[in-house]
Order: C-alpha cells, then structure tokens, then sequence
C-alpha cells in the first residue's frame, strides 16, 4: 500500500467515525452542526478558487455569512429552504449591485464583479442549501438508520468505484473532465452500493422497504458519482488539483464530500417516496 494511499484511508476512518459519532450519537442539532460545519468549509474552498477581485475577502466574508444564516435558520425553521434561496438570491444580488461603484473603472471590471455574484450565488446553493438535508434525514423517522445507510452507500460506493477503476479500469468515463474515472470503476461503485444497501437492511433495517433497496442505490449513487464529476468540473475550470489540503490524502473538504452533498437531497427525496 503506498503512502498515499495509507494517508487516505487513515483520513477517511478517522473522519468518518468523528461524522458518524456526532450524527447518530447527538441526533438531529448534532447533524445540523455537522452540516454547517461542512457548509462553511466547502464554501471557503469554492470560494477561494472564484473570487478574484481586490475586494474578495469582503465578498467571501459576506458569502460566508450569508450561507451561515441559510443552515441557523433551517435548524430553526425547517423546511423552508424556497424561501431560504430566494432571500439569498436578494440579499446577494443588492450587496454586489451596491458594490457595483467600486467597479464601474471598466466593463472587464465590472463583468468580473457580475461573474462573482454569480458564482456566489451558485456556491450558496450548492454548498448552502444542499448539505441542509442532512439533518432531514437525521430527523425522519429512523432517521438515523437513513443516515447510515446514506454514507454507506457513499463511502462504499466510492470506494469500490476506486478500487476496480484503478485495477480494472481500461474505458474513460468523461475524460475531458476527470481523466481517471473510468466505466468499469462507475459500475463496480454503483454494485458497492446496491450490495451494502442489501447488507444493511439484513443485518440491521430489516423495516427497509424493497422497493428503497432496489431503487434509491442507483439513484443516490448516480447522483454522488455526478456530484464528484461537478467538482472535478469547477477544479479544472479553474486549474486547481484540489480544492484545499485540509485532508491528508483527500485534499480538501469539498473534494471529500463532493458526492454527498448532491446526494443528500436525491436520498432525502428516496426517503419521503419510497421509505
């Protein structure tokens, strides 16, 4: 086992227990910390990697806090996140049309300011609202056996995903975008999936329906697997290896929970139609 490879799986168990301890042994308020946690961090990689403009710590402070207020408020008022996105989108929207002035020197100038409360916007809803579910889930019933089996189906998957690409991995997925995925790799992630759903409804969620085992793996492990290729999307749209280096062997937060936080809505979605 290379070094590298030592690092990740190290990084991983420990991560993962800390996770899972936290969300299943403090309940509903330990997931929403754990989902603003991973909320600000991915944020402040994103947003490290867009804003270029002088006035960019401005920006990212403003941004920051406005993705806090999004996980306090959905902690407080849950099932709320329309209205959440549409003040958002207000709140940034005024601020950067406030701001414009500081701007106005020039029309590159002023389309890099407008191209920035784009990607704001984008990085709230992407990394504000998505990891929200989290604690969805964490509060439906069972909640926690849901959690579980949702980063089972992640980890898992994407492990598997790991392992037979790099040992079985001959056609390129989307080369243009992630260079080393591969269809072989894609396949053995999404049977990962299926295969540990199966186990766990076995072995401890006996009530899991079948028709949640037969669907929502596909679903929840597509969509993780699309999660991974956005971020690999915004890495090299931007010429970045990784978006931060906080997790050894990882990379950064956003490279570690890419595939969750897209999944998350698909497996809360799973939940209310077929759980």
């Amino acid at each position: 086992m290379s070094s590298e490879l030592k690092k990740r799986v190290l990084t991983g168990a420990i991560g993962g227990a800390i996770l899972l301890g936290v969300t299943l042994g403090l309940g509903t308020i330990g997931t929403v910390c754990v989902s603003l946690v991973l909320s600000l961090a991915m944020m402040h990689e994103f947003l490290s990697m867009v804003l270029v403009s002088d006035d960019r710590v401005r920006k990212r402070q403003i941004l920051m806090g406005i993705v806090w207020l999004m996980g306090f408020f959905s902690a407080v008022f849950p099932k709320v996140q329309f209205e959440l996105v549409v003040a958002s989108f207000l709140g940034i929207f005024f601020y950067f049309l406030i701001i414009a002035y500081r701007h106005s020197q020039g029309p590159q100038a002023l389309e890099q300011h407008f191209r920035e409360m784009v990607y704001g916007f984008f990085g709230v809803v992407y990394l504000g609202l998505l990891p929200v579910f989290l604690p969805l889930i964490r509060d439906h019933s069972d909640g926690a056996k849901w959690l579980l089996v949702f980063f089972l189906i992640n980890w898992v998957g994407d492990s598997v995903a790991y392992f037979v690409g790099s040992r079985f991995g001959k056609r390129k997925l989307y080369p243009a975008i992630s260079p080393k995925k591969s269809w072989e790799g894609t396949y053995g992630g999404l049977a990962g999936s299926v295969l540990v759903t199966l186990g766990f409804k076995f072995v401890a969620f006996r009530s899991m329906p079948w028709a949640f085992v037969v669907i929502a793996p596909f679903l929840v492990g597509i969509s993780a697997q699309m999660g991974d290729l956005c971020e690999s999307f915004l890495k090299r749209s931007f010429q970045k290896k990784d978006s931060g280096a906080l997790l050894p062997g990882h990379g950064g937060v956003l490279d570690r929970f890419d595939g969750v936080v897209i999944s998350a809505p698909v497996m809360y979605l799973c939940i209310c139609v077929l759980g």
